[in-house]
């Protein structure tokens, strides 16, 4: 039960936010939206979901987006954002009672398509299974507690039973039961039952908001920055104290009364802590990231960078060019690595390398090798000898220069070495190519390849 004191203050809230409606359509519309960025944003991103609450806002509002994050992220917030018109929709409905059916529909729309997720077993064991949406688990699921102890949810053979008795019961006391109290025990019975293999946190978030929803009460918002807090609650009510979870179900509903309040009274809802809750999830998340400007040049860096960053593209340029070789008497990719020497103003030693010596792990041991000299740069040269489809010999000659500066690395491109060379990326020591941004350089220089074909073929004209 809620105690008395937050009872008291939730029935006044609500009458007087009562009193304040209808809202005027232009406040409505931006509590509104106020609420469906909130809900979703924090919804998702208590589960792992890394979109910011602007990138939120952009894809959802703006149907934009921004980011490198994985196209799952996008899927499953958009995703939610359904789900969240499903809730409301079917609460409207004050004759249709909650189904099983529909509980599991939120769950498939929550989830899109099948994937793989790694998972533990009952003794604690890594593994992986694949999740399909909508269907309920077939495996036990289970959850590492922060003091190490596994924690099983309803084993798959009782999940049937069990969620058909939840729906029951919720069907039962739905009008005599106080929302919230119903809204709060709902959830929290659905998380002990742990019916799917995954997206359980935000179907139980969604079904308590339906319940709101259905009470004429606002959306709950479970803000991630307050992870810790709604976790313990849970924790409290597992071991039998669920009026710990109540009480803090209706302290969030507190906060979602007084926000619509303010909406209705036409005041600015935009909350003075938005800023710096935003920048406390950043800092979360930035501490998940090394301090790259930590690593300052060093030699084994420049070795790494070689190895990881230099040799990949190096193979991935010398397989593209293949692609010219009926065009020329002979199509060729090789390069040099200065290496510094131990006396001063002295010329860089070079070594040359190609595919050979790098299939050969020639180039790796003369890298290992040297790394106590340290390396000035390397250049990756494109060579087209004798173009076909001209009389005169003409050599097109292209290169990719990689410096080593004292904080980063950069890669840039030219043609016959020319001295005005295109600034293709810039790496921290530490952080290596991937392979989309292999690909990307890749492409650039094909583009500068073909472009000059055209033009010494007048096929630009």
């Amino acid at each position: 039960m809620l105690s008395k004191n937050l009872l008291s203050e939730i029935k006044r809230k609500t009458e007087e936010l009562n009193s304040l409606k209808p809202l005027k359509p232009e406040y409505q519309a931006t509590l509104d939206k106020k609420f469906r960025l909130e809900f979703n944003f924090n919804s998702n991103h208590l589960e792992g979901n890394t979109l910011t609450y602007g990138e939120t806002e952009l894809l959802l509002i703006f149907d934009q987006t921004e980011g490198t994050h994985d196209y799952r992220e996008y899927q499953e917030m958009q995703a939610h954002d359904v789900a969240l018109k499903m809730i409301q929709e079917e609460a409207a409905d004050e004759e249709r009672p909650l189904t099983e059916n529909f509980i599991r529909s939120l769950n498939e729309k929550l989830l899109v398509k099948p994937f793989w997720k790694d998972a533990i077993t009952a003794d604690g064991q890594p593994t992986r299974k694949q999740i399909i949406p909508g269907e309920y688990k077939k495996t036990p699921n289970s959850v590492r507690l922060t003091n190490g102890e596994i924690f099983s949810y309803s084993a798959p053979e009782n999940v049937s039973n069990e969620i058909e008795e939840l729906v029951k019961w919720f069907n039962e006391k739905n009008g005599t039961e106080d929302p919230v109290l119903l809204a709060a025990i709902l959830h929290y019975r659905f998380v002990r039952i742990h019916p799917f293999d995954d997206g359980n946190g935000r179907t139980a978030r969604l079904l308590m908001n339906y319940v709101l929803a259905k009470n004429n009460l606002p959306l709950i918002i479970i803000k991630s920055s307050e992870k810790k807090e709604y976790l313990f609650a849970l924790n409290k009510a597992d071991t039998g104290d669920l009026n710990a979870f109540v009480e803090y179900i209706g302290n969030q509903l507190l906060w979602s009364l007084n926000l619509s309040i303010k909406a209705a009274k036409g005041e600015n809802i935009e909350e003075d802590e938005d800023l710096d809750k935003e920048l406390e999830l950043l800092k979360q998340d930035l501490k998940q990231m090394p301090n790259h400007f930590e690593l300052t040049r060093t030699n084994e860096l420049e070795a790494d960078s070689i190895i990881k960053s230099v040799i990949p593209l190096y193979l991935a340029l010398e397989k593209k060019i293949a692609d010219f070789n009926e065009f020329f008497v002979e199509v060729s990719a090789y390069g040099s690595l200065a290496i510094r020497n131990n006396y001063e103003n002295a010329i860089p030693k070079l070594v040359e390398f190609n595919k050979v010596v790098i299939l050969d792990n020639i180039f790796h041991e003369e890298i290992i090798n040297n790394t106590k000299y340290g390396f000035v740069d390397a250049i990756i040269l494109l060579d087209f000898d004798a173009f076909k489809k001209i009389r005169e010999i003409t050599n097109l000659i292209f290169s990719v220069e990689i410096k080593f500066e004292d904080l980063h690395y950069s890669i840039s491109f030219s043609k016959e070495l020319a001295s005005n060379n295109e600034q293709l990326i810039t790496k921290q020591y530490g952080s290596y190519l991937t392979d989309f941004e292999i690909n990307n350089i890749v492409k650039t220089v094909m583009k500068n390849i073909i472009s000059e074909i055209k033009s010494a073929t007048n096929l630009n004209n």
